[in-house]
């Protein structure tokens, strides 16, 4: 009877060594991936869902699409230059002249009118200010002999109302609108734009938290470090403008 409980004790010791062992031995550790990858049914795209320490480490951060009218204009250098037998005092026989290749000349909505502004002025791209000018054919006394000098032309100004403080030979900024230049545009950070390997456009949109999807967009131009755009997401939605080349990459295994 002795021996058979000593067998049993020591069968218990062993048994709670075996369980002491097992229990002493941390569980495997679960790899949490940074980054959930999924496709949109109905679509090439997908959904890329990050983790809250993969969106901090990567500073993910955002900023709302906004639309704005818009007047497209380009700042260009000019030329007084008045009749010879014009009173320079008079502010109707004042012409500024302007030399444009061939693609800029096709841009120039000359039905708008054009802003004369001093050369030594510091802030001659601003929108507001400059003298009045109306596109005008020149006198037969001005020399236009410079035309189609390298296949692009010449328009005239006539300067309106403040002319006479203008000096013929003068050189100037002349700011002029742009064909299909006015209009409503939404507008986001140049920073926002993804180019794909192929050249399309792209911005990642941030529809729920952590969440992004990446969307197509058309620029129209580019000015400063905004682009404008002719299609693109809705007014209001949060746009990816650091962290969109990581975010490109994660979906695609394509560096930006």
């Amino acid at each position: 009877m002795k021996l058979n409980i000593r067998w049993m004790v020591a069968a218990l010791v062993i048994a709670a060594l075996q369980l002491s062992a097992c229990a002493g031995t941390p569980p495997a550790s679960t790899k949490v991936s940074p980054a959930k990858v999924a496709t949109i049914e109905g679509s090439n795209l997908k959904w890329v869902v990050l983790t809250d320490k993969a969106a901090e480490r990567l500073d993910i951060q955002t900023t709302q699409v906004r639309e704005d009218e818009v007047a497209r204009t380009r700042t260009v250098g000019g030329e007084v230059v008045a009749a010879a037998e014009a009173n320079a005092a008079s502010s109707g026989g004042i012409w500024v002249r302007v030399h444009l290749n061939v693609s800029d000349l096709n841009q120039v909505d000359v039905s708008q009118p054009a802003f004369v502004r001093d050369l030594d002025d510091d802030e001659e791209d601003d929108e507001e200010g400059g003298l009045e000018a109306e596109a005008d054919d020149p006198p037969d006394e001005v020399d236009d002999a410079e035309d189609n000098a390298d296949g692009g032309g010449t328009l005239y100004f006539s300067v309106g109302d403040g002319g006479q403080t203008l000096v013929p030979g003068q050189r100037v900024w002349v700011r002029l609108s742009l064909v299909n230049g006015a209009g409503s545009r939404k507008i986001i950070p140049y920073a926002a734009v993804i180019y794909d390997v192929n050249g399309q456009t792209w911005v990642y949109t941030n529809p729920e938290p952590l969440t992004f999807v990446r969307q197509s967009v058309t620029i129209d131009y580019i000015e400063d470090d905004l682009a404008f755009l002719t299609e693109g997401p809705d007014t209001g939605t949060e746009v990816v403008v650091v962290g969109g080349a990581e975010l490109y990459g994660t979906e695609t295994g394509v560096s930006k």
